[in-house]
């Protein structure tokens, strides 16, 4: 294969996000977890993704993300076109009796006086951190023609996760709704100064992140997430496509249910992941592909984690030569590369994509 083909470049993955055909199908993982980083760079420097350790106590500082020297010699050995800054949990923090500031965690909302002690982030010590991270991300990508992801938005999962909790939260969505739809309100709000900054800094991708769906369908019923959901993230899509940048949007689960209804009047670009064991990427494709990307179903429960690295080979195989044709399709697992991928998988993986991604 051509040396260039193997390179990151993040004109190819802006092409198929275009709708137009690229000189090979892109590669772009949302996550590649830290022990499978230190098999490949021979080093330990985290994860990809900071938010993979959940919401740290630590005070109100941003984690730090992967150095973006690192991320970009990672990226050289992987074939990825983008590196991903994250920011996807609201910084939300609550005192304690002494008035020491915790992160929010284990559904602390229960009524309107706790969410009245939440301490919502701040420039200082909050926004101004992610600037200055995507403004080092922005600089060093632009050296070696990498795109820049904005990772964000999961402002139901925050507040189903962190925030009230998921069993309050379903009880919310019938006996509180008021209640409900001001914390959703409150992580949007977050979410937007979050886009604002990383447009200013000049990101390429904007890449919204919302679980909102089971193996079965969605959490609620389709006919109540339209109603929590969809206007809140038409707000944060629009973020994107006002400002000409092309919009992914990400959620696990079974979202067949609010195709036509949710998903195709968010305006996005891409749908990831297509989880292989809820969705069928051949009917996705077939149906939809005149209205967005796809990207990922290379199945993380599956040959490449469990299997032999010829099975792993063999099933990437098969989806791209599947999902080739005609383009608009992102390589990617259906979820994120996990410490319990063997290397030898992972790099059969990359290795079908070298051989048979080629237009």
């Amino acid at each position: 294969m051509n040396a260039n083909l193997w390179n990151p470049n993040k004109e190819r993955l802006l092409t198929t996000l275009r709708g137009e055909i690229a000189d090979r199908v892109p590669y772009f993982e949302s996550l590649i977890e830290d022990r499978v980083v230190t098999h490949i760079l021979g080093r330990d420097v985290g994860s990809t993704m900071p938010a993979s350790r959940g919401t740290e106590d630590n005070g109100c500082m941003v984690p730090p993300p992967m150095d973006i020297r690192d991320y970009l010699e990672l990226i050289e050995y992987t074939g990825q076109d983008s590196v991903l800054y994250e920011a996807l949990w609201v910084p939300m923090k609550m005192p304690d009796e002494t008035g020491k500031l915790h992160a929010v965690t284990g559904g602390v909302v229960k009524q309107w006086q706790d969410l009245e002690r939440v301490v919502q982030p701040s420039w200082e010590d909050d926004l101004k951190y992610r600037k200055s991270y995507l403004e080092e991300y922005v600089a060093g990508a632009k050296e070696k023609n990498v795109a820049v992801t904005l990772f964000t938005g999961a402002f139901f999962q925050y507040t189903y996760e962190y925030l009230v909790g998921f069993e309050d939260f379903c009880v919310m969505a019938y006996e509180d709704r008021p209640l409900l739809e001001r914390c959703l309100d409150l992580c949007v709000e977050y979410y937007e100064k979050v886009i604002e900054i990383g447009i200013e800094a000049g990101i390429d991708i904007l890449w919204v992140a919302d679980d909102v769906a089971y193996r079965s369908g969605t959490f609620v019923s389709p006919e109540m997430f339209e109603e929590l959901w969809l206007e809140r993230m038409q707000k944060l899509v629009k973020m994107g496509k006002d400002a000409g940048i092309p919009v992914i949007f990400h959620s696990c689960g079974n979202l067949n249910g609010i195709m036509d209804t949710v998903i195709c009047k968010l305006g996005i670009d891409c749908l990831h992941p297509i989880e292989p064991y809820s969705m069928d990427i051949d009917a996705i494709k077939s149906e939809y592909q005149d209205q967005f990307c796809i990207a990922g179903n290379i199945d993380i429960a599956g040959p490449l984690a469990f299997g032999t690295p010829d099975e792993a080979y063999r099933e990437a195989e098969k989806l791209i030569t599947a999902m080739k044709p005609g383009g608009k399709y992102i390589f990617a697992s259906s979820h994120s590369i996990t410490n319990d991928i063997p290397p030898e998988n992972f790099d059969a993986m990359l290795r079908a994509l070298r051989e048979v991604g080629v237009y």
